[in-house]
């Protein structure tokens, strides 16, 4: 690698990897600017408006597979069985809180980010169907699909640590291919954004490379020139894929990999296309950290390292929003657009530092 590259390279110098967290930081930003919709805004040119070969639920499920697998290498077996229940509980409990929260809201006449809920339904019976996650609401269909990959989880993880690595290989890829061919086959009855059968690849994908990510990086430190040029391959061909985009040369590949359809089947253009970017900004990140880090990290690294917080605040800043301003109105002008879009990525970010301080000199408190 050429020197002055190397000078901006990521010193891996701490026991946590601030690229996981730096990526996932910017994944939850992504969703945070799309999700809390505005008319216009300057943020939409970093977001693609999901409009682009690659969304931030994409990325989200990537990456929280990746954790928990490089999580449990250096937990090991049991210790990582415990964490995976327990992450899996919190979610769980996330996810109700949410769903039933903007239920009641909604019914007192707040406006949420969804569209009304149907007040003619049954609210006993709606609320059984949060708790088995069968009913989803205002984006806790998100965190409902991360809670089914969670309850497989401890499963991978065995079959992982016993050697077994090529069961959940295979499982993962007969799962996606008769999501894209038999749906129905996997199909469940948790009600979610997105079709489970597909989109588990991600997450599954993630926690094996995470699970295995020591002796991958072995592989690649072993052929040094093969590594970098594959990568500098994958940046150039993100890079002209993302021209394509933005001058409409190839209408043909938006058609099958851009849109609604596409993206909740996770059919196969858009999957390698997904496959390309998070490797496209792995490699970024990694080669270009110190300026990218000086740049957001200020930012993105709080957003990422508080996943979980993030998401749930990006929901709850929706409401004063929606319902103490003309929202629609003011949001039509793009410099206002883009001021509301700022001030929540700072009150969320505002609200991660000071619940660590909190927590921090409540805990210094209680030792003291």
């Amino acid at each position: 690698m050429l020197p002055w590259l190397r000078s901006l390279y990521y010193p891996d110098t701490t026991k946590r990897d601030l690229r996981i967290d730096w990526l996932r930081g910017y994944a939850l930003f992504v969703m945070a600017i799309d999700h809390i919709v505005n008319d216009s805004s300057l943020f939409y040119s970093l977001t693609g408006r999901a409009n682009f070969y690659i969304s931030a639920a994409e990325g989200f499920y990537f990456i929280s597979g990746l954790t928990l697998g490089i999580l449990a290498t250096r937990q090991g077996l049991y210790k990582s069985l415990e964490h995976t229940l327990w992450r899996t509980w919190v979610l769980y409990r996330t996810t109700v809180l949410i769903c039933l929260g903007f239920v009641l809201a909604n019914d007192l006449g707040l406006e949420v980010w969804y569209d009304d809920w149907d007040k003619s339904q049954n609210l006993l019976e709606f609320a059984a169907g949060a708790l088995t996650l069968y009913n989803d609401y205002n984006g806790s269909g998100i965190l409902a699909l991360y809670v089914l990959f969670m309850l497989l989880t401890p499963l991978a993880l065995l079959f992982m640590f016993r050697g077994f690595t090529w069961v959940v290989v295979l499982a993962s890829l007969v799962t996606y291919l008769l999501s894209q061919t038999y749906p129905d086959l996997v199909s469940t009855p948790i009600s979610t954004l997105f079709f489970e059968g597909a989109w588990q690849l991600l997450f599954f994908g993630g926690l094996v490379i995470g699970f295995h990510r020591e002796g991958l990086s072995r592989f690649w430190a072993k052929h040094p020139y093969w590594r970098d040029g594959l990568g500098g391959l994958v940046l150039l061909t993100a890079t002209f894929l993302m021209v394509v985009k933005v001058r409409g040369w190839w209408p043909e590949l938006d058609r099958l990999a851009v849109g609604n359809e596409a993206q909740q089947h996770l059919v196969w253009p858009r999957l390698l296309l997904v496959l390309l970017y998070l490797q496209a900004f792995y490699l970024l990140v990694t080669w270009f950290w110190r300026p990218l880090n000086w740049l957001a990290g200020w930012l993105l690294l709080p957003l990422g390292s508080a996943s979980l917080w993030t998401f749930t605040w990006h929901l709850l800043i929706m409401l004063p929003l929606y319902n103490l301003f003309d929202y629609a109105a003011l949001t039509s002008n793009i410099w206002v657009g883009t001021v509301f879009h700022a001030l929540s990525l700072l009150v969320i970010w505002a609200s991660i530092l000071l619940y660590r301080r909190w927590r921090k000199a409540g805990l210094g408190g209680a030792s003291g």
